[in-house]
């Protein structure tokens, strides 16, 4: 799944599940700490991956063992200085991302290639040795394919996550834009 198809399914998941428990749209800090949540998996594992040649891109940050215990963690940390509710949004964002890796595989019935999620009880899968810039070259291969064929944009996964993204860009705005404030007031507002 690419990056903004993460963004997309946790937000919302997120979104939804505040407004049933909350009834109200999400607030400020927990949807920056979701977007990290969300993106937090790939940040640890395809580093290692592309510069030092560990693993194949989906093991350590992709590991259900390692999400708990990194929320747990971040759990104890919050109920002891407040703030379960960013502590909540962010692993929304990661059980999210690995739900979102996972349910390819798991739906084709390629069972080993979702193994990542139960590292290191199983061998992470091994994948095609890749770069940030292959990344960018595939991204760019199917941008093109889309403008010269429309129609591929609803047959392609990236065409999909582009419209589930775009679903997150409308959602985003009917709840307000939360986050903007917090990162123009840090970042802007000096």
């Amino acid at each position: 799944m690419m990056p903004w198809g993460h963004l997309a399914v946790g937000y919302l998941v997120y979104t939804v599940a505040t407004r049933i428990r909350h009834r109200r749209a999400p607030r400020e800090l927990p949807v920056l700490a979701l977007a990290v949540g969300t993106q937090l998996p790939d940040l640890v594992d395809k580093p290692l991956n592309w510069w030092f040649g560990v693993f194949d891109g989906r093991a350590i940050g992709h590991s259900l063992f390692v999400a708990v215990f990194v929320c747990a963690v971040a759990f104890a940390v919050a109920r002891r200085f407040g703030g379960a509710s960013v502590v909540s949004a962010f692993a929304v964002g990661v059980f999210t991302h690995l739900l979102g890796d996972a349910v390819g595989p798991l739906y084709s019935g390629d069972y080993h290639l979702a193994a990542f999620v139960l590292w290191p009880l199983f061998p992470a899968p091994t994948y095609p040795k890749d770069s940030p810039l292959d990344h960018l070259r595939q991204w760019a291969v199917e941008m093109q394919s889309i403008a010269q064929s429309p129609s591929t944009l609803v047959g392609s996964q990236f065409g999909l996550q582009l419209l589930l993204f775009a679903v997150l860009a409308s959602v985003w705005a009917a709840d307000g834009f939360p986050g903007i404030r917090a990162v123009w007031k840090q970042f802007v507002d000096r």
